[in-house]
């Protein structure tokens, strides 16, 4: 549902709305980012992370699906490893945090400008590593009282569940809420069940939405 009117609660997704991501930035941070890797490992890898951010599998065994793929006998004889034997856990920790990239231009300082006015949340399909290092690292997510993380929740965007479970811990009914996403699969998802949406491009046509539904 795109939005009509002025929203009692908005929600923003994490990645590239706040923070850019690159998940191609894994195997280039393990030095075997080739076509013939990427045409074999994106597959398990996609696999694996969602299923770490669903909060199917705990970090620990994240961490030993990563070890299975890349280190066993097979993987080592098929692929090109850049010259590495072994990848270690450390390998696998700075690969993935090197997916997150800069704050989105623009978000941090029109976040705070609306905080002013509406109360905020966060839903993100993210793990804990990510969750963690986001934290630290990035103001924004200050300006943001109520995180909401497919990993607590176990359910992953676009499933229906995750904006359905996000609905039952807020007391506001779906029209009244505004969801802003970059990815149109997720928006039409949150649109199903009444929520108003926008999908994001950049922070300079937000702050123009958010200009006409009265919250500047």
């Amino acid at each position: 549902m795109k939005p009509h009117q002025r929203p009692s609660y908005i929600i923003f997704d994490l990645g590239n709305v706040l923070v850019h991501i690159d998940p191609r930035s894994f195997l280039r941070s393990l030095s075997i980012d080739t076509a013939e890797n990427r045409r074999y490992y994106q597959p398990f890898i996609v696999d694996i992370v969602k299923r770490y951010e669903r909060g199917d599998e705990p970090t620990e065994k994240f961490f030993s699906n990563l070890d299975f793929l890349f280190n066993s006998e097979r993987s080592r004889l098929r692929h090109d490893h850049g010259g590495k034997t072994f990848f270690s856990r450390a390998d696998f920790g700075t690969a993935m945090l090197s997916i997150l990239g800069e704050p989105v231009a623009g978000m941090e300082e029109l976040v705070r400008h609306v905080s002013v006015s509406t109360p905020l949340g966060l839903l993100s399909n993210t793990n804990p590593l990510h969750y963690d290092h986001c934290l630290k690292t990035f103001p924004v997510l200050r300006s943001i009282p109520t995180h909401f993380l497919s990993y607590e929740l176990n359910a992953f965007k676009p499933e229906v569940a995750i904006f359905e479970r996000v609905l039952a811990r807020l007391p506001f009914t779906p029209e009244t809420i505004l969801y802003i996403d970059d990815l149109a699969e997720n928006v039409q998802a949150a649109g199903t069940l009444g929520i108003q949406t926008h999908q994001f491009v950049e922070a300079k046509e937000l702050r123009q939405l958010f200009d006409e539904l009265g919250l500047a």
